[in-house]
């Protein structure tokens, strides 16, 4: 089962430093980075802007617990985002390369 997992940092730099740990670790098979987006949202009872980088993290339902603690210890926020759905459905190259992948 393959799960996929948000997040947003405040940086690119941030980014890459999640995304190699997460990879380092084998607990992702790969994590996307998408940005700047722009996040609206409400902190401290205002209505907040803030440009953020998105990271979509993939990986196998058996380490997605070890990515959350991770994640959540590396993060830079004290309130980070995270967000893990099921993957309904997922090739069966690329699921087998997911399966095979954090080994390497």
């Amino acid at each position: 089962m393959l799960m996929l997992a948000w997040t947003t940092v405040p940086t690119r730099a941030e980014a890459d430093r999640l995304a190699d740990a997460a990879i380092a670790a084998g607990l992702a098979v790969c994590v996307q980075i998408e940005g700047p987006v722009t996040s609206v949202y409400r902190w401290d009872s205002k209505i907040e802007h803030s440009q953020e980088f998105r990271m979509v993290f993939k990986c196998l339902k058996a380490r997605a617990s070890a990515l959350e603690s991770q994640i959540l210890a590396l993060h830079p926020y004290s309130t980070p985002e995270w967000v893990v759905v099921e993957a309904t459905y997922v090739s069966e190259k690329y699921l087998s390369w997911a399966q095979i992948n954090p080994h390497h």
